[in-house]
């Protein structure tokens, strides 16, 4: 019988466990086509997943070809996007289109459609698994006209605002539970559709916009090329033998096109089921049995390499063991063994007591593995996310250990690289004379280094000066300012470069940065190779942009803006060409070390048991799904779906598992802690499944020592020059300091400028709510009819014109039906509260005060859609009780209402002080134990008036000191 190598006619499936040498086997396979005449080079097609494989593959084939003639050795989207810019003419498609990426995809959405960033996200994820998965438009739109055709071809947007209308108002009627519960089912069922359709109608202009740019995107390439040799068979025929890398990677689409390019069935498949890790990504999961059945694959074209020249047996043996789980029939699991017998040292499992001490307990192995020779490059630290390896990085840095972390920084968030933008946008504000650089001012006079007394006086000045031309005021007068000399000098200096600037502001982008390279001096700043680099990389953008869309600076400063909106990151370059590897597991495929270290083998962070089920595309489209759905009823499909999923994402959790083990060359070391963030956990299930404790390829320890060292950091007093004792607390404001110290002196003593919100539309839309609620309350309307006249009549006015009333309308309907028995003549609104206890100053606003027989009731409305946190919710009521008895009189409710939920949360009070959640009695707090944690948390903060404020510990992971402090 031929081996998989002499297998050259017909189909062949090669089965790679882990380090069995797949690449070489491929290698070999193309070389004994070649040296056989038996196809021609040019015909041969290898396609892969990455350039890096591609490229890999044909630095390899190279010195063994005879001419200048190669195989194509390309991955899919390079095959597809060459096939259609060669042939693409014959369905109409031009050869100079463009590439469009995700990230373009998303700009184009928000700057053309005005789509949220959330939904940007959500329906070019949507698209490109629905192009992947072989569902076209045409599917959906049937979908979703026989689905209204069964609800009776509702309005849906009406019929959704009186189903939530009725359920929001339903606590009044005290309505059962399964009446509530079928209510929230129409709901579901209604916004479902309703999403579709949104979707749908995006989609369909996304379609448009794109043929009219003449751009592409990934999942286009796919599409296109199966279109083109569907309606062009013959093509095929520029192809005689197909090998394929990582089948189990491929999607539906990626199937059904290899179907296309090899009519004649001479095609070799290569992949490995345990190392499918990529469904949430399209990987179609039953390709393979696909394959067999179209292909005709018979036993003997099947072949199994189980020989590993890569990991030794103890390793090899975890894995095993592990994998075996993700099998209904054990025996069906080849077991992969070490080619040449290489037992291998035991792997190490290390129990800490927390996140600090894994951290701790990682630099100690590294450390050792260095100590005895093993070179930095073959040291990998593997995470689940990229969020668990920030404060390894950052102990790296404070111990020196180099290391290069594959997921790079974002370039726009690199100092250097912000000080440019701030720059520009300063620059832009002036030549557009427009009021918004008070951010980028405060950053540059920030960074400058400015001594504190200066930094709070110009931030008081920035602070309450946005709203008038803040350029003009902060670059023509310096000495208004009271500066240090220090100060002068320094601020003087930014003014004059921004001053020399402004008469370049009309040059195109990609020349105005390089003169404002020269003119701040900034290029002479980047002295390190990495701040060069990342220099080069923001002028090629500008270059870029110039060429595509526009090379004024306006239009480039909002593409930025949008980019910032939708949280896409340009990652940085990085001059590290040496180091520990840092990666995510995912990150790691197809790569190999001597030491592989797999951190955060808790339960709930790897596996990981978040199950994303938020899909837009109806299951019973699914290819996947739609056969197991069709006897199941609909009422029970939901569950019958989660179940599905659930047990899924474990799969391929534990093959991603499975992955980490086998990068191994040597040493495998697994840690976890008990402890992260405060929270307690369990090893991950996947330690139990290897009997970490008893398991003879296994040595476990525990360390429960404490020795793990905090970076230095100097922190200084804060300098503030009025009275601390005038200092006012808000209960917002003792939050703020509780969430994040550094965040709190950032805002309330050097005066930094509120962060621009994601989306001024919910802000504009609470803002607007609340006023309609407080006029009518004032005016006591007490009909529905005038409470909408009346928010039709205040939109109308200039500052409300952006608001959308098919939003707001729905909530005032809930507001009034909830509250319309409760406000008087004798109520108050927007009420100012102010107490002193102990001494110390608090503040706060309430929305309104009703009075009633029983005692005060104090209401604070919400709008929007977020839970709010129980210490928030307790220290805001708590305090507007506290501070509201002596002048109001008995407390005798406190209200949240929350416009957006089922129903409002209301705490009765008793004579002990007990708030007590009036419904189910489940949510309580006592207002003695309130006063003393606003007391305690405003003494903290006064304290830290005087030593200094400290940052967030690292394990953490604080957004805020992560940029400000610790600059990761």
């Amino acid at each position: 019988m031929p081996s998989a190598i002499e297998k050259t006619f017909g189909p062949c499936i090669i089965l790679a466990g882990a380090g069995t040498g797949k690449t070489y086997k491929i290698v070999e396979k193309i070389e004994y086509l070649l040296k056989n005449n038996l196809y021609q080079p040019e015909k041969i097609v290898c396609l892969t997943f990455s350039n890096e494989a591609a490229n890999s593959l044909r630095t390899k084939i190279l010195p063994i070809l005879k001419d200048d003639r190669e195989p194509i050795m390309r991955t899919f989207h390079a095959f597809c996007s060459d096939l259609i810019k060669k042939h693409g003419k014959n369905i109409g498609i031009t050869e100079n289109f463009r590439i469009m990426t995700p990230e373009d995809a998303k700009i184009i959405l928000h700057k053309h459609f005005k789509i949220q960033p959330y939904y940007c996200h959500r329906y070019i994820s949507t698209i490109g698994t629905a192009k992947d998965l072989g569902i076209k438009i045409e599917e959906l739109d049937k979908y979703f006209i026989e689905n209204m055709n069964a609800l009776g071809n509702p309005n849906l947007e009406k019929t959704l605002e009186n189903l939530n209308f009725t359920l929001k108002t339903s606590h009044l009627k005290k309505e059962s539970y399964h009446k509530k519960s079928g209510l929230s089912e129409l709901i579901e069922r209604h916004q479902k559709l309703l999403d579709l359709r949104k979707f749908v109608q995006t989609w369909k202009a996304y379609e448009k916009i794109k043929k009219i740019k003449n751009f592409q995107d990934y999942s286009d390439l796919n599409k296109n090329a199966i279109d083109l040799l569907e309606k062009n068979p013959h093509l095929a025929n520029e192809f005689d033998y197909i090998i394929v890398d990582e089948f189990q990677d491929t999607n539906k689409m990626q199937f059904d096109l290899l179907k296309l390019i090899s009519p004649k069935k001479n095609i070799t498949v290569v992949g490995d089921l345990n190392q499918s890790i990529y469904r949430f990504r399209g990987a179609y999961k039953e390709n393979f049995n696909l394959f067999k059945k179209h292909f005709s694959v018979r036993d003997e074209e099947i072949f199994t390499l189980t020989k590993s020249f890569r990991s030794p047996d103890s390793v090899l043996n975890l894995a095993h063991q592990l994998i075996e789980y993700n099998y209904e029939k054990k025996e069906d699991c080849f077991k992969v063994e070490n080619a040449h017998n290489r037992k291998g040292e035991k792997a190490q499992v290390y129990e800490l007591k927390n996140a600090k001490e894994e951290t701790r307990k990682i630099i100690e192995i590294v450390k050792h593995e260095i100590g005895k020779g093993t070179p930095e490059n073959e040291i990998c630290i593997m995470f689940r996310t990229h969020q668990q390896s920030r404060m390894l990085k950052k102990a790296f840095e404070y111990e020196k250990i180099p290391y290069i972390a594959i997921a790079s920084n974002s370039l726009l968030k690199i100092p250097i690289v912000k000080k440019v933008v701030d720059y520009l946008k300063i620059i832009n504000s002036i030549k557009t004379k427009t009021n918004n650089s008070e951010h980028s001012w405060w950053n540059l006079i920030h960074e400058a280094n400015l001594p504190d007394s200066d930094l709070i006086n110009l931030g008081k000045f920035i602070k309450n000066n946005k709203e008038e031309d803040l350029n003009k005021e902060l670059t023509e007068n310096i000495q208004k300012f009271n500066l240090s000399e220090e100060g002068k000098i320094k601020f003087g200096i930014i003014t004059k470069k921004i001053n020399d600037l402004v008469p370049h502001a009309s040059e195109d982008i990609q020349k105005l940065i390089l003169k404002l390279y020269e003119i701040t001096g900034i290029s002479s700043e980047a002295s390190d190779k990495e701040n060069f680099l990342c220099l080069q990389k923001l002028h090629e953008i500008t270059q870029e942009y110039s060429e595509t869309d526009s090379p004024d600076i306006d239009s480039f400063i909002n593409h930025l803006k949008i980019m910032e909106t939708l949280d896409i990151e340009i990652d940085a370059p990085s001059a590290q060409e040496s180091g520990i590897r840092i990666m995510t597991l995912h990150a790691t495929k197809g790569l190999e070390y001597k030491v592989v270290i797999v951190t955060n083998l808790a339960q709930k962070r790897f596996p990981m048991e978040k199950i994303g089920n938020n899909s837009i595309i109806p299951p019973e489209l699914s290819p996947e799904l739609k056969e197991m759905l069709k006897p199941i009823p609909e009422v029970e499909r939901k569950y019958i779906i989660k179940e599905y999923e659930t047990k899924n994402q474990l799969l391929e959790e534990r093959r991603l598992c499975y992955v980490a083990f086998t990068r191994s060359k040597e040493n495998l070391y697994l840690t976890y802690a008990k402890e992260y963030g405060n929270k307690k956990y369990l090893p991950s299930q996947f330690l139990n499944e290897v009997e970490y404790k008893k398991n003879p390829d296994i040595l476990f320890i525990e360390d429960n020592e404490e020795k793990y060292l905090e970076p230095n950091l100097e922190i200084k007093p804060a300098q503030i020059q009025n009275n601390l004792k005038n200092i006012k607390f808000s209960p917002s404001s003792l939050l703020l300091f509780d969430e994040c110290q550094k965040k709190y002196e950032y805002k309330y003593i050097y005066n930094m400028p509120e962060p621009i919100p994601l989306s001024w539309e919910a802000i504009k839309l609470g803002s607007f709510v609340h006023h309609v609620a407080e006029i009518g309350t004032k005016s006591l309307i007490k009909e529905e009819k005038e409470f909408i006249i009346l928010a039709k009549t205040l939109q109308a006015e200039e500052k409300w014109e952006f608001v959308n009333l098919d939003e707001a309308i729905p909530l005032i309907r809930v507001f009034f039906e909830r509250n319309k028995n409760k406000y008087s003549k004798d109520s108050k609104t927007e009420i100012n509260l102010q107490a002193n206890i102990e001494g110390i100053n608090f503040i706060g606003y309430a929305d309104r005060i009703d009075f009633t027989d029983k005692g005060v009731e104090i209401i604070d409305y919400k709008t929007g859609n977020t839970i709010v946190k129980p210490k928030a919710r307790d220290w805001q009521l708590g305090f507007y009780a506290l501070a509201a008895k002596d002048k109001y009189g008995k407390i005798y409710k406190l209200t949240l209402d929350m416009l957006k939920k089922e129903k409002p949360i209301e705490f009765v009070l008793d004579s002990k002080g007990n708030a007590v959640e009036s419904i189910s009695g489940r949510m309580s707090f006592n207002l003695d134990e309130v006063k003393e944690q606003l007391i305690e948390t405003a003494k903290k903060i006064l304290a830290c008036y005087q030593s200094g404020f400290k940052p967030c510990p690292i394990e953490k992971n604080c957004e805020f000191c992560n940029e400000y402090v610790w600059n990761i």
